[in-house]
């Protein structure tokens, strides 16, 4: 359906369908996701029912903060899915999704929990 927007992880044994109405784009900056990406990861946002799963059996689970936990394929090790367990929503990797998305980011989560650090003056010049 045009309307579904779909994903698998890189070996395709875990695949994942979310309408695309429901689906928002979210670039990350949180300290979960520096630690897990080195830089700010994108995301395919939508509500926990509104996901369908297919292979899930193949997906294992880490609790990487307080307020999150990923899964990863067992057999690939492709990042999959992001849970926010407050938000009862589900990130999907947005490196992930077959084809264009139609959409733009609509949240930068950088812009609300960059960390301490960000905004200290600078103590050199640097490199040219």
């Amino acid at each position: 359906m045009a309307d579904m927007l779909h994903a698998s992880c890189h070996c395709g044994r875990v695949r994942i369908t979310l309408p695309a109405a429901s689906a928002g784009v979210l670039a990350c900056h949180c300290g979960d996701c520096q630690k897990m990406h080195g830089n700010f990861n994108a995301f395919i946002a939508a509500p926990v029912g509104d996901v369908a799963i297919e292979g899930a059996d193949a997906l294992t689970w880490y609790q990487s903060s307080e307020a999150a936990r990923r899964a990863f394929c067992t057999t690939c090790g492709g990042r999959v899915l992001k849970e926010v367990t407050a938000a009862g929503r589900w990130l999907v990797s947005a490196g992930l999704v077959d084809g264009p998305t139609g959409k733009r980011i609509i949240k930068n989560l950088w812009e609300q929990s960059k960390p301490d650090w960000y905004d200290l003056p600078a103590t050199s010049a640097p490199p040219t």
